[in-house]
C-alpha cells in the first residue's frame, strides 16, 4: 500500500475546488492494485494500493465501526498482529486480515500516542468526523515520505510533491536556500523542499490539522544507553536476536519476496538470515556494468555469494544511456537529487518487478555499525589536529592545489585529499567537509553576484548542525557518535531513504529495510564506538555478529559501494551531452552561475586533476528538473516507463 493524497479545508471560506481524483492518479505509480476515495464538507483523502498483505480485504479508505473515522496509508506495520492481538483483549473488534485496520483502531485506543507503539515504515491519514480533526503521521526514521503544503485557507498533502503541485493556486518559486544546500548535499534536507511552498513532515512526527490550526509535534526520539552492555560479547548477542528478527518480520507477505544482493555485508547479512527463515531459495537480484566499468560494479562478488546460497539469482547489465533515462528519474523526485545511485536503483527496481512484488535492502547498515570511511577518518582527525595549526593548514593548502583523484572510480585518494583540506578545521567542520561535494569557498565562487544575494541565511550547515550538538537527555555523546547520530537523522532520510524510496515506488516495488528498524537502532546506537570498530576495522562488532552465518571472503572484504560511473562517462561518452546542457548561453540564462567559472570545474574534471563528477551530476540534474518543472511547468508522470536493462547470463 504505496501511496495517499488529500485535502482539508482549514476555513469555511476555503471554497476551491480540488481535483482529488487528479492528486491520485498522478501517484498511480506508487499502487497499480487498487484506490480509493473518502471525502465530505472538510476534507479528501485518496490512496493507491500495492497490494502486499491482506490482498483480499485490505482496501483503503478504511473505518471503524461506526464510520466516525477514516484511515488511508502507506507503508507496512511489521508488529501489526501483536498489536492486533492486544486490541481485540481490550475488546475492538475487527473484520480484516489488513494491518492498515491497526491504525483504525489504535487511533481509538491511544489517539495521538498510536505511532509510538508501531514498528514499520509508514505515512498515514486518519480524519476525525466527530473532532473535525486530520492527524497525519510518518515513520520513526522518514522511510516513507509525506509532503504538505498551506494555499487559499487548504491543507494539501500527499505522498508525492507533484500530487500537491497540481493545484494551479500553488507557486512554483524556487527557494535559493534549498538549492544552496543541494549543491552541497545532493538533496534538499527536509522540511524544506525546492519550493517555497511546500515541506515534508520530519520523520518521527506527527501534523494535526484542526479549528483551522496547523501544528506538527514530535512523538519519538532515540536516546542512547551506552550502559546498556557490560560487554562486547553481550552486545553482540543482542545484535544476531535483533537483526534476525527484524529481517524475519519483514518477509511477512502475501506476495513473493526478493533481495537486493551485493557482495557487501549489509545485504549478504540479510541474505543469511532470509534463508534461515524461508522454505524456498531466496530470490536474489543484483547489477553492474560493462567491462570497462568493473572497477565500479559488485557483480562477480554477488554471484558469488548467490551460489554460495544457491539462490535463485538474476543480475542485470547498464550501459551510460542516462541522457533518456534521466528525466525519468527526476520526474520521480520532483526536486532535484543527484545521487547518481538512484539511476541503478530505478533500473533494478524495474527489473527485480518482473519477479517478485517486494524486495529488501542492506539500506541503513553503516550509520549506526560505523560502516563509513568517513568515520575513520575523523578517528584519524582526532590525533591529527593536535598538530601545530600551521602544519595542517599548510597541508590543507598544499592538498587542494597539488593532490590528484584517482580516475578509476577509486575514492580513497579524493578522501584523504578532503580530510586534509578539513583538517585545519574544527571537528564538526571537518565532518560537514567530508560530508559535501565540493568545497564552501569553491562553491560560493561559482554564484553569479545576483543569485548570491538572494540567500537569507549564510550557513549552508544550518539543519545539521542542531543534530551535532548535546543529545536531547543533556549528556554529551563522544565525537564520532554524534556524527553517526546526525547521519541517522539527516543523511540518513533525506539521502539513502528517500531514493530508495522513490525509485523502487516508480517501479510499483515496495523495498524493505530491515537494519532501518527502530529496535535494532536503539541497540546499535547504544553500543560504544571502541566496540564498533576494533583495532580501526569498520563494521568490525556487526561482522563478529555475523561471523557465524557469512562466508570468510564476505567478513574481510573492504568497503565498496555500488557508484554510477559517471566520472568515467563524463570524460567520455557523456562528455558532448554534458558540455551542451551546460553551455556558457544556457548557465547565463538560468542566472544561478557565472559561466566561466563552471567551465574552468569542467576543464579540470575532462584533464583528470579533480573528480568532480558529483558536482557536475547535481548540475546536470538541476537543469534536467528546470526544463521540465519551470520551464514546462511539469508535465508530470501517472505512469512508469520501461527500463531498458540487459539480463546478463
Amino acid at each position: 500500500m504505496c501511496g495517499i493524497v488529500g485535502y482539508c479545508r482549514l476555513s469555511p471560506n476555503a471554497d476551491q475546488p480540488i481535483d482529488l481524483q487528479h492528486m491520485n492518479d498522478l501517484i498511480a505509480h506508487r499502487g497499480p492494485d487498487e484506490e480509493g476515495y473518502y471525502s465530505d464538507s472538510s476534507v479528501g483523502l485518496a490512496m493507491r494500493r500495492l497490494s502486499i498483505i491482506d490482498l483480499v480485504s485490505g482496501n483503503q479508505p478504511m473505518s471503524n465501526e461506526t464510520g466516525t473515522l477514516q484511515v488511508v496509508y502507506n507503508g507496512e506495520i511489521y508488529n501489526y498482529r501483536e498489536l492486533r492481538d492486544q486490541l481485540t483483549r481490550q475488546g475492538h473488534r475487527f473484520t480484516t486480515q489488513s494491518d492498515t485496520e491497526v491504525l483504525v483502531h489504535g487511533y481509538e485506543e491511544w489517539g495521538e500516542d498510536l505511532p509510538r507503539r508501531l514498528r514499520g515504515m509508514f505515512a498515514f491519514a486518519i480524519w476525525d468526523t466527530e473532532k473535525q480533526r486530520l492527524f497525519l503521521s510518518r515513520d520513526h526514521f522518514g522511510i516513507k515520505p509525506l509532503y504538505y503544503a498551506q494555499v487559499d485557507g487548504m491543507l494539501l498533502f500527499g505522498s508525492e510533491i507533484k500530487a500537491i503541485l497540481s493545484y494551479l493556486g500553488l507557486s512554483r518559486r524556487l527557494d535559493p536556500k534549498a538549492l544552496n544546500q543541494y549543491l552541497s548535499f545532493l538533496y534538499v534536507p527536509e522540511p524544506h523542499t525546492i519550493f517555497r511552498g511546500v515541506q515534508a513532515l520530519l520523520p518521527a512526527h506527527n501534523l494535526i490539522c484542526q479549528d483551522g490550526q496547523v501544528v506538527t509535534r514530535r512523538y519519538w526520539e532515540f536516546q542512547p544507553d551506552f550502559n546498556r552492555y557490560k560487554s562486547p560479547q553481550e552486545a553482540i548477542e543482542s545484535i544476531r536476536a535483533v537483526f534476525e528478527d527484524s529481517v524475519r518480520a519483514m518477509l511477512v507477505a502475501d506476495v513473493p519476496v526478493g533481495l537486493f544482493l551485493s557482495g557487501g555485508i549489509d545485504s549478504v547479512s540479510i541474505l543469511a538470515m532470509m534463508a534461515r527463515h524461508m522454505d524456498e531459495p531466496v530470490r536474489t537480484f543484483s547489477i553492474g556494468f560493462g567491462e570497462r566499468e568493473k572497477h565500479w560494479d559488485e557483480l562477480d562478488a554477488a554471484r558469488s555469494i548467490a551460489n554460495y546460497y544457491k539462490t535463485q539469482h538474476r543480475e542485470f547489465r547498464l550501459d551510460p544511456d542516462v541522457v533518456n533515462l534521466l528525466p525519468r528519474v527526476v520526474q520521480h523526485f520532483d526536486q532535484p537529487f543527484a545521487n547518481p545511485t538512484s539511476v541503478i536503483l530505478y533500473l533494478l527496481s524495474g527489473e527485480t518487478r518482473r519477479y517478485v512484488k517486494v524486495a529488501l535492502s542492506g539500506t541503513g547498515g553503516d550509520e549506526m555499525f560505523a560502516g563509513y570511511p568517513r568515520y575513520l577518518g575523523m578517528m584519524y582527525y582526532q590525533r591529527y589536529r593536535h598538530l601545530p595549526a600551521f602544519l595542517r593548514k599548510g597541508a590543507a593548502r598544499l592538498a587542494r592545489q597539488v593532490a590528484r583523484d584517482a580516475t578509476n572510480g577509486r575514492l580513497g585518494p579524493q578522501r584523504a585529499r578532503r580530510l586534509l583540506e578539513g583538517g585545519a578545521l574544527p571537528f564538526d567542520d571537518c565532518y560537514l567537509r567530508l560530508l559535501t561535494v565540493l568545497d564552501e569557498t569553491r562553491k560560493q565562487s561559482l554564484y553569479a553576484p545576483d543569485f548570491r544575494r538572494t540567500f537569507q541565511e549564510p550557513d549552508t550547515f544550518s539543519f545539521i548542525r542542531p543534530y551535532l550538538a548535546l543529545n536531547g537527555d543533556g549528556n554529551s555523546l563522544g565525537e564520532i557518535e554524534r556524527l553517526m547520530s546526525a547521519d541517522v537523522q539527516t543523511y540518513l532520510p533525506y539521502n539513502q531513504l528517500a531514493y530508495g524510496d522513490r525509485m523502487s515506488m516508480a517501479q510499483s516495488l515496495e523495498v524493505r529495510v530491515p537494519f532501518v528498524d527502530q529496535r535494532l537502532i536503539e541497540v546499535a546506537g547504544s553500543i560504544p564506538l571502541r566496540w564498533k570498530v576494533p583495532g580501526g576495522t569498520t563494521k568490525g562488532l556487526f561482522r563478529k555478529a555475523m561471523a557465524p552465518y557469512l562466508p570468510q571472503d564476505v567478513l574481510n572484504a573492504p568497503k565498496r559501494g555500488l557508484n554510477l560511473p559517471v566520472a568515467l562517462w563524463f570524460r567520455h561518452d557523456l562528455r558532448s551531452w554534458v558540455r551542451d546542457l551546460l553551455s556558457p548561453e544556457q548557465i547565463t540564462r538560468r542566472g544561478y552561475f557565472k559561466p566561466e567559472a563552471i567551465d574552468s570545474l569542467l576543464k579540470e574534471h575532462e584533464a583528470g586533476f579533480r573528480d568532480h563528477s558529483l558536482f557536475i551530476w547535481a548540475l546536470v540534474v538541476l537543469e534536467t528538473w528546470h526544463q521540465l518543472y519551470i520551464d514546462q511547468d511539469a508535465p508530470l508522470m501517472t505512469a512508469s516507463m520501461s527500463s531498458g536493462l540487459i539480463e546478463a547470463g
